[in-house]
């Protein structure tokens, strides 16, 4: 949990969350750590039971002038957990801003409205998480988690869900399970979600996105439940849709876009591969590969979001996974994508 961004009230409510939740965890050798970096204090913290009450026992109080998005004091940290618990099976959860693919300095002309497109700066690598001002990148995200490698990893971020960084993350889980679009402050519903990360009997993501679906279902939510091993063949069927296309700058504003940017910055993966495609072969390839890769996707009929004038935009379709969209006014951001290892991947020029 990194709230050392303006999200440390949030982040203190989900935490007794999970302390309520950790009197529903299975009996058994199940172990919960939480680290947080709340801006005044930054610690690691285990779960334990004490008197009938859930309480925290501390592991190590860290320097707060430590930025906690440095790739190698992250891989430390969770290094540190392994150390202290080792385990047959490791689940991850992420929580803080997100921008997926998205380099960081970028991202905030999008946000803040600062020069025009045509300005953009160079682009710095993908980020997620922020502490103060620091990004850390997707790249160094995936560096941090190193040779492990987690049951599942899940994202409570927003527009963690785009393809280009979740393909990045293929080698790190099992499963990711993330959202398209913005997470409201919240997040996942961790009193009745947690118990169901420690059920044995397969996993239980699926039923833990139905939960986030159940508790959003009045507001505005959307999420997604990604088989990473299947995220290669859905780049290969991906290949096949852009290499028989005869562009790639589809009409923007024609496809499902999970933000409300000026320039869109998140689209519908599938949407955008309907509109490029060029024969239902290759669709058909396509769709195939998408239906292995999300094995469990909901969404609200309208999403909230605070990227644009208006405070909420419909959403009529959604696949599961995002995409960016190559346009013309958005020049510094093409390059950027071009950068990414998904775009590489399926052949984007």
């Amino acid at each position: 949990m990194q709230g050392n961004n303006g999200l440390a009230e949030f982040m203190d409510s989900n935490l007794q969350r999970i302390l309520t939740a950790y009197y529903d965890v299975p009996e058994g050798d199940n172990r919960i750590f939480v680290f947080y970096d709340r801006g005044n204090y930054t610690r690691l913290t285990e779960l334990y039971m004490n008197d009938g009450m859930a309480k925290q026992r501390l592991v190590e109080e860290y320097d707060t002038n430590i930025s906690t998005v440095d790739k190698e004091f992250f891989r430390s940290v969770l290094a540190q957990v392994k150390a202290e618990a080792p385990a047959d099976s490791y689940g991850l959860i992420l929580s803080s801003h997100g921008g997926g693919w998205v380099p960081s300095d970028l991202y905030d002309v999008y946000l803040l409205g600062e020069g025009t497109r045509s300005d953009e700066p160079q682009a710095q690598p993908l980020f997620y998480a922020q502490d103060d001002y620091d990004c850390m990148e997707i790249e160094d995200l995936a560096y941090a988690i190193g040779d492990t490698h987690y049951n599942y990893i899940i994202f409570d971020a927003c527009f963690m869900g785009n393809v280009e960084a979740l393909y990045d993350l293929r080698h790190s889980a099992d499963y990711i399970v993330a959202s398209v679009a913005e997470v409201l402050g919240e997040g996942f519903p961790y009193e009745t979600m947690v118990p169901m990360l420690f059920e044995y009997e397969g996993h239980s993501l699926e039923a833990v996105c139905e939960e986030y679906m159940e508790y959003y279902k009045g507001s505005s939510g959307t999420v997604a439940l990604v088989d990473c091993a299947a995220l290669e063949p859905l780049a290969e069927a991906m290949r096949g849709v852009v290499g028989a296309a005869a562009t790639l700058k589809a009409d923007a504003t024609a496809v499902q876009a999970y933000d409300a940017f000026d320039y869109h910055l998140y689209f519908d993966l599938l949407h955008y591969a309907e509109t490029i495609a060029a024969s239902d072969e290759v669709l058909k390839n396509f769709n195939t590969a998408l239906e292995r890769a999300v094995l469990y996707k909901g969404y609200t009929d309208t999403i909230l979001t605070s990227t644009g004038d208006e405070d909420s935009f419909a959403v009529e379709r959604s696949c599961g996974l995002s995409c960016y969209i190559p346009q013309d006014a958005c020049p510094a951001t093409h390059t950027a994508w071009l950068e990414t290892n998904w775009a590489k991947a399926i052949g984007a020029q």
